[in-house]
């Protein structure tokens, strides 16, 4: 399960020399939920637990690395934990899936602290308590630079459910269930919009830093389609890497166009007024920017009224935002002057770096 960082981890006066001590210190932060299904808990060679019965498991890994997917001087380590647990558990959403365990590995170098990683699993915590997940275990190794963790999250999902970019049909809605391009517009501010003078950013503007630092996972929305996806064929992906990316997925996957209607995407105010200050087009940031882990998806028209009614009792927006078409798999941007091709815009790890 977990193992010590080298020999010993030192925080300024805090030092723990044993790995244990380090096991028993995180282990007391998270409550265990599924004590009933958790036969081997936290502590030993490895977890065991119960599958509960007609469920089928939902296992996602995501990897996340200083510089790349985080930095120190725009996100605590309180809430790089929680951006790491966060996007495991969007890709269960995707899934129409409930989260149920999680396991962390992470490289740790010398120059993070032993109170900076208790943080990072405190922000794990926080997220781990909303939704009744129970930590099962992890690793810790040693690392010359650049921290690196990785999380692995299990959920569980009705066995007749199956929400996959491979179900969209010619002639669906396509959705989704949040809006678009506020967390690369969060990036953004963090990065090249603070005021130079030092005065505090404006009150509105923390809704795009919220979107970047603290994503919330689209879990119960992605229970709801869960439900419409034994009388339907819905195609459902989390935006991860970009709207323009997610969609094109599902293109490819379906082998079927989707065509996004510009008009129809649902963009806050806040950031279209960010953009203007910042001369850039906000649409780079809605179609391209990517880690909003808002669900998207296609579905059946008469299934879409029912859908919205469904969000809506519960208080979460639902926004057609285009339709598909027969074709060979691409994705096209329909505004006032017609429509042009849309490519994946998204991060590609093997083409690029972050800035």
């Amino acid at each position: 399960m977990f193992s010590k960082v080298g020999g010993m981890v030192v925080a300024g006066h805090r030092k723990l020399d044993h790995e244990f001590a380090f096991i028993k210190e995180v282990s007391s932060y998270f409550k265990p939920y599924r004590a009933k299904q958790t036969l081997v808990p936290v502590g030993d060679d490895a977890a065991v637990y119960r599958p509960a019965e007609g469920m089928g498991q939902v296992v996602t890994t995501d990897t996340m690395v200083e510089g790349i997917h985080f930095k120190r001087e725009t996100m605590s380590s309180w809430q790089i934990g929680y951006k790491a647990l966060a996007v495991n558990l969007s890709d269960i959403a995707a899934m129409g899936g409930r989260p149920t365990y999680f396991i962390i590995s992470m490289a740790i170098p010398d120059d993070w602290t032993l109170d900076e990683l208790l943080e990072i699993y405190k922000g794990m915590k926080h997220l781990a308590d909303q939704f009744e997940v129970d930590l099962l275990g992890g690793d810790t190794v040693s690392i010359p630079d650049h921290l690196v963790i990785s999380v692995t999250a299990i959920g569980e999902v009705e066995e007749d459910v199956r929400l996959l970019r491979s179900q969209a049909k010619p002639g669906q809605i396509l959705f989704v269930t949040g809006q678009l391009g506020n967390a690369a517009a969060g990036l953004d501010l963090l990065l090249h919009g603070r005021p130079a003078d030092g005065h505090p950013l404006p009150e509105a503007l923390q809704l795009l830093l919220d979107a970047h630092q603290q994503p919330h996972p689209h879990v119960a929305q992605g229970r709801l389609l869960a439900q419409f996806a034994r009388e339907y064929a819905i195609s459902l992906n989390d935006v991860s890497d970009g709207l323009s990316s997610e969609a094109n997925e599902i293109a490819a996957a379906s082998g079927v166009d989707v065509v996004i209607r510009k008009e129809q995407l649902p963009v806050s105010r806040i950031l279209l007024n960010y953009a203007h200050q910042r001369g850039i087009d906000p649409y780079t940031w809605v179609l391209g920017g990517g880690e909003d882990f808002v669900l998207v998806g296609t579905a059946p028209v008469e299934a879409v009224e029912r859908m919205k009614q469904a969000f809506a009792a519960q208080n979460f927006p639902f926004y057609p935002i285009g339709y598909t078409t027969e074709g060979t798999g691409c994705v096209w941007l329909e505004g006032k002057q017609g429509k042009v091709r849309l490519d994946p815009m998204g991060y590609n790890h093997f083409r690029q770096k972050r800035d």
